[in-house]
């Protein structure tokens, strides 16, 4: 039915019988096969990031950080140093938070650091576990990331957006499942076990024993 009506007018009315009687295994592959295309077009999404590069001095470097976070999640951002000049560089770095909403994170790291970057060499510095607190509306929060190296300074923006973290965090999740699992099959045991332990219940009683069926008469007779 749906090969007939997606084409009607380049498929004659044989050909549109024969697609009707399909066999039933053809018409499921081909509906699966057009609704996971269907899924895919639906369900694409490219996943952008924050991947900004650029140059301070001899220093070329990129940032990289996620676009969007769960609540109660951990933000990471990392910053790759690559030293093209023919001397040592010294490149800091400082982490802006956004002005009056510091307290929607729980970071208790470094905000400002600072590496030498050797000539022709690289280096990498990151901004890790910054908590994302929940109990507060979800938005868009606009960070900063300040570089200078060599009397020179450069800032790159760095906008994240939060949404809702999940009700149970994944690690009390596999506490939970596999508590849950056995405690299922505990239940399925003790039944099993209260049914098949009276006396007698694995007793099988066998098929009742009758007389044998009388022989022929002609096979207990002795050849003459």
């Amino acid at each position: 039915m749906l090969i007939s009506m997606a084409c009607p007018l380049c498929c004659h009315s044989e050909r549109s019988e024969e697609s009707r009687n399909l066999p039933l295994h053809a018409r499921f592959r081909f509906s699966l096969a057009v609704f996971v295309a269907l899924a895919a077009c639906i369900v694409q999404h490219r996943a952008e990031a924050l991947e900004h590069s650029g140059t301070i001095g001899n220093v070329t470097f990129a940032v990289y950080a996620p676009d969007w976070t769960w609540q109660k999640r951990d933000i990471n951002i990392l910053v790759v140093l690559e030293n093209g000049g023919a001397e040592a560089a010294e490149v800091a770095l400082e982490l802006v938070f956004p002005q009056g909403r510091e307290d929607h994170f729980d970071y208790d790291g470094e905000r400002r650091m600072s590496a030498v970057v050797p000539a022709g060499g690289s280096g990498r510095l990151a901004f890790t576990n910054i908590l994302a607190v929940d109990g507060v509306p979800r938005q868009v929060y606009d960070f900063d990331v300040a570089l200078s190296s060599d009397g020179r300074e450069t800032n790159v923006a760095y906008a994240v957006r939060t949404i809702r973290g999940a009700v149970v965090s994944p690690g009390k999740w596999a506490l939970f499942v596999p508590g849950g699992l056995a405690l299922a099959w505990c239940i399925v045991f003790a039944f099993v076990v209260a049914r098949f332990a009276r006396p007698g219940a694995w007793l099988v009683p066998s098929a009742p024993v009758g007389e044998p069926e009388k022989a022929e008469s002609w096979i207990h007779q002795k050849p003459r």
